[in-house]
């Protein structure tokens, strides 16, 4: 029996446990079930078959071609030899057959290779700078239903305390010393609390389906947790995926300009060539004669040095802009960090006076209990305490969550 109850009790904890939800958690989940995380599968698919295309430049390269042809002229001799008789047809027929093999390239594959490897790695990169922006949108859903929560826990608070000066106030009644209008004063304003309640749970249902569709879960049971207060933070080191797009760039523009110097460089080719044709390889035999060739043909396009200097200007070009695009949301990005920053230790001095703020308030607040007993102090003047240690008490929460934010928001510029 007791090793039943053991069981229940984990299978208990268990649950519960599993019912709870991090921010962590609802970040990495909308991330994965956001549409646009299944791009960075289809870049590495097209990167794979690019770099599979760039290296079959190095196989064996094979071509057919056909020719019919009637010329107007042909090669006559200009004298005749005793018994020789030299008759070249005006048509002519051929089929040739090539196989050529790259021997070297000058580099030229390679850098195509590494061109296609750079340019998906910026398309991931422009993809993970997209996805960023889907962090802050699930903190603010999150952070925002820890708010309500907050603001739920003290109307409830709330109203447990009117509940209690309710059982003073009926006391009262009993002994002459309250009035029924009182005991309606403090119904109304448990019923306004309650009805506070209500707003806010509806409200928190919404923000709990929008995290459910974000993150692809169902959320409605879940228990979100507050995420803890780590101070303090570096503020040095900046690891934005910006920063990890602007690299990848600027890596682009020196295989470019590795490319650029490759096109200078010859190309090595060996070919073989079979055919048949009319006349074959002997002009002065007039009949189909198969053939072949075998031989290495170099390839040197020195036209690629007209533009060689325009194009290393241009790389230099965009290389310094993407260098001053990069210097530019450094410097706002640590703007941004210098501005939150502040209104993280703001936040931090406003928590330190509302604790105090609410102590001082709960005090004034069980005196005036008392003094509602004795009939010191009207019930309108005890409500107005409530409500002065209630006003305290959301204040602090909503405080202690827009600290939570404040740290949220320089995390999300620092990129940490």
């Amino acid at each position: 029996m007791k090793r039943w109850v053991f069981l229940m009790l984990w299978a208990t904890l268990a649950g519960s446990v599993a019912a709870q939800v991090t921010l962590s958690e609802c970040v990495e989940k909308a991330r994965n079930n956001y549409p646009q995380i299944q791009e960075l599968g289809l870049i590495r698919e097209a990167e794979k078959y690019d770099l599979s295309t760039a290296s079959q430049s190095w196989l064996p390269q094979l071509t057919i071609s056909g020719k019919a042809q009637y010329q107007s002229k042909v090669v006559e001799m200009p004298f005749e030899i005793p018994e020789f008789k030299f008759n070249l047809p005006h048509d002519q027929y051929s089929l040739v057959g090539e196989v050529s093999q790259t021997i070297w390239d000058g580099g030229s594959t390679a850098n195509k290779k590494r061109l296609v490897s750079a340019d998906a790695k910026i398309q991931s990169k422009q993809l993970e700078v997209s996805l960023y922006g889907l962090r802050q949108k699930v903190e603010n859903i999150f952070l925002g239903i820890l708010l309500i929560d907050k603001q739920i826990a003290q109307n409830e608070i709330a109203v447990k305390s009117l509940y209690r000066n309710r059982e003073s106030v009926l006391a009262g009644i009993e002994h002459g010393v309250s009035y029924q209008s009182d005991l309606s004063i403090v119904d109304v304003n448990i019923l306004n609390y309650k009805q506070t309640i209500s707003s806010l749970h509806a409200d928190r249902q919404a923000y709990v389906d929008i995290l459910g569709r974000l993150t692809g879960e169902d959320l409605s049971q879940a228990r979100f947790v507050e995420p803890p207060v780590d101070l303090p933070i570096d503020t040095a080191t900046l690891a934005r995926p910006e920063l990890q797009l602007y690299k990848a760039q600027l890596e682009q523009t020196q295989i470019q300009r590795r490319d650029l110097q490759s096109n200078l460089y010859p190309k090595l080719n060996l070919s073989l060539q079979g055919g048949i044709g009319r006349p074959g390889l002997n002009i002065l035999k007039n009949e189909f004669e198969p053939y072949y060739t075998v031989g290495v043909k170099l390839q040197w396009n020195l036209g690629a040095l007209y533009s060689r200097k325009n194009d290393i200007r241009k790389i230099a070009v965009q290389k310094e802009r993407i260098e001053r695009q990069q210097e530019a949301f450094v410097l706002n990005t640590m703007l941004d960090v210098t501005d939150q920053l502040n209104e993280v230790h703001k936040a931090e001095h406003v928590l330190e006076q509302d604790r105090e703020i609410i102590r001082l308030r709960e005090e004034i607040r069980q005196a005036g209990e008392e003094q509602y007993k004795q009939g010191v102090i009207m019930l309108t003047d005890l409500m107005e305490m409530i409500d002065e240690e209630f006003n305290a008490r959301v204040a602090q929460s909503l405080h202690q969550v827009q600290l939570v934010m404040a740290i949220c928001d320089l995390k999300n510029t620092l990129g940490q």
